[in-house]
């Protein structure tokens, strides 16, 4: 069986993981790309072999008979976009974040098990070896009862440019952008406990920086290189209870004045052991003997899995890694972070049910 799918949206993340993978794969035939710039469209199209190009997704479902779309656009149009696919019978990946609202995240779940489609979010770093080792850890009780986690991503100056810090277009600056995976990252490893109160802040601390002699990420599109709008924040951080006892410490900055530390990092701390994934480490005792024990791995293509993953869930009809509920899931997270920044205070996660962000 061959899956056709279409993409959605021709940015960096599509030609990176999306459409690179979804060409390598032997049960997928790449039938479309949608995005409305038209010439970039045309020129992603060219170099993956895509055979239709369309700056309408309407008019693209309406000419193609697509399996599956991944949807690769700013952070406030996935819901839509998604939920077109969605009615036209079409299976979806939806790159992270799911949605920056959480009524609107909990719509697409309900929707999604009405329909009985298949809504992956695109976590890539679940897929990673070194996070599956960690998990199987955690999960086979080796670290006894986890009580504390340290999750961060921290860039001295790496605010990207384009929509990432429009609000109106990313619902967010860097808590959306790159917190979001570190975030899911620890919740999911340490097995997605139920989150019950959060405190947060979020600071434009240094906003549009002049730095000389430092990188930037810059969008290969020339239509996504301006920073004339910057309304969100290039630092957060929280403290998030959950329902076990378990408490989680947050850090994520696009830009600081500190030591950089741009990789994953999460450590988690148990009564039995300990781990972190950067490096990759168990820390424990052994008679009576505390040990360091580094964890040999061999590294991974993870997007690739990602997309693999899709697929064969796809082909399957088998509920994917990360599926629409965690992503509200985690949105909730993120959405009570926002709100106890606005309120200056702790909040309860549990009225975020009632709550607009």
């Amino acid at each position: 069986m061959t899956i056709k799918v279409g993409v959605i949206g021709v940015g960096s993340i599509a030609e990176i993981a999306h459409l690179p993978n979804y060409q390598k794969n032997e049960n997928v035939s790449l039938a479309a790309v949608m995005d409305f710039n038209e010439q970039r469209a045309r020129q992603v199209a060219n170099r993956f072999g895509v055979p239709a190009v369309y700056t309408d997704v309407d008019q693209m479902f309406a000419n193609e008979q697509l399996d599956a779309v991944s949807i690769c656009t700013p952070n406030t149009t996935h819901v839509p976009l998604a939920l077109t696919a969605i009615q036209h019978g079409v299976d979806v990946l939806l790159e992270k974040p799911l949605s920056t609202d959480y009524i609107e995240a909990q719509m697409l779940v309900g929707e999604v098990e009405k329909a009985g489609r298949i809504c992956m979010i695109g976590m890539p770093h679940r897929f990673r070896n070194e996070a599956r080792a960690l998990k199987h850890l955690v999960d086979s009780d080796a670290l006894g009862d986890v009580y504390y986690v340290k999750a961060k991503i921290l860039r001295r100056r790496g605010t990207p440019t384009g929509w990432f810090t429009d609000s109106s277009k990313s619902g967010g600056g860097s808590l959306m952008d790159i917190g979001v995976h570190v975030l899911d990252l620890a919740w999911w490893m340490t097995g997605m406990q139920q989150p019950e109160r959060v405190s947060g802040q979020l600071v434009q601390g240094i906003g549009k920086y002049g730095t000389m002699m430092t990188g930037r990420w810059r969008s290969a599109d020339a239509a996504n290189q301006d920073n004339s709008v910057f309304d969100v924040e290039d630092f957060a951080t929280a403290y998030i209870r959950f329902a076990g006892g378990m408490v989680l410490s947050l850090e994520v900055s696009w830009a600081l004045n500190g030591q950089q530390d741009e990789a994953v990092k999460v450590d988690v701390y148990g009564t039995k052991g300990g781990l972190s994934i950067d490096p990759l480490c168990f820390y424990g005792e052994q008679n009576r003997l505390f040990t360091e024990g580094k964890i040999d791995i061999v590294p991974n293509d993870f997007y690739a899995d990602e997309i693999n993953h899709f697929v064969d869930c796809v082909k399957n009809r088998e509920t994917p890694l990360i599926p629409a509920l965690q992503g509200a899931q985690v949105v909730q997270i993120l959405s009570a972070i926002n709100r106890s920044s606005e309120m200056r205070q702790e909040i309860d996660v549990r009225d975020m049910e009632t709550v607009t962000p």
